[in-house]
């Protein structure tokens, strides 16, 4: 009885500790999200809030058109190893087959993380 309730309060602490909201390694400053003939053009400015530097970064973005259509692409960061505390310039040119934008979606990546934790504000 005394190893079962050991390992419940085990599970139930690495659960909690799961389940708590990861740091944000990002923070997105500014950004825009603008349609131009056959494609979307999304520029910005991101800061690294973290503790280590972030290296091989990539901006991805996801356009919802018409009809819920969708196109993605992504573009590596000029300054591709941002220092904790630097900012840095980001854009992508996005392809589209269609006209018109319902929807930008923006996140960041590397080789060892498919999302990286960003704070990501409404674009202007």
């Amino acid at each position: 009885m005394k190893h079962l309730l050991l390992s419940l309060g085990v599970l139930l602490a690495a659960g909690i500790a799961l389940g708590q909201p990861e740091a944000y390694r990002l923070r997105v400053l500014a950004w825009s999200c603008k349609a131009f003939p056959r494609g979307v053009l999304v520029q910005g400015m991101v800061l690294n809030t973290g503790s280590r530097p972030i290296s091989d970064l990539r901006a991805n973005v996801r356009v919802v058109g018409p009809g819920l259509r969708i196109a993605t692409h992504s573009a590596p960061l000029a300054d591709r190893n941002l220092m904790p505390g630097e900012r840095a310039f980001f854009e992508v040119r996005v392809p589209t087959p269609f006209a018109g934008l319902n929807r930008c979606e923006l996140w960041f990546r590397n080789p060892r993380l498919v999302r990286i934790p960003a704070l990501i504000p409404t674009p202007r």
